[in-house]
């Protein structure tokens, strides 16, 4: 009878180690599962965060180039500024030329007429 409860208990507890064991397997299986698919998930952001850099990389690129050409334009809306200034200003100063080379004519225009006056009455 000892040896019919004990071959009882012996292979029950048989059936829960197995029943554990298989637990244990399906649980590890799930386990494995979710792993890879946590794995593949990892590759992905990886692949992601690599076309992200890139990305940003030809963003900046882009932002740098963009920026240099807005330096260049502002230098060259500096350079015009300045020629405008000067070319105001040698308008201005050929205008005043003019004006004094034009009084000067006028002055001697005016003495030569005051002249023609005085002696060819």
């Amino acid at each position: 009878m000892v040896r019919i409860i004990g071959a009882l208990l012996v292979v029950v507890s048989a059936y829960f180690y197995g029943f554990h064991q298989g637990q244990n397997k399906e649980e590890l299986k799930n386990a494995r599962a979710q792993i890879s698919a946590l794995e593949r998930t990892i590759e992905e952001f990886k692949v992601k965060q690599t076309s992200d850099a890139v990305a940003l990389s030809e963003l900046r690129l882009a932002e740098s180039a963009s920026r240099d050409e807005l330096d260049r334009m502002r230098s060259q809306l500096a350079d015009i500024e300045r020629m405008s200034k000067t070319n105001t200003d040698r308008e201005r100063n050929r205008c005043l030329r003019l004006a004094v080379r034009y009084k000067e004519v006028v002055d001697r225009a005016d003495r030569a007429i005051k002249f023609c006056a005085e002696n060819h009455k």
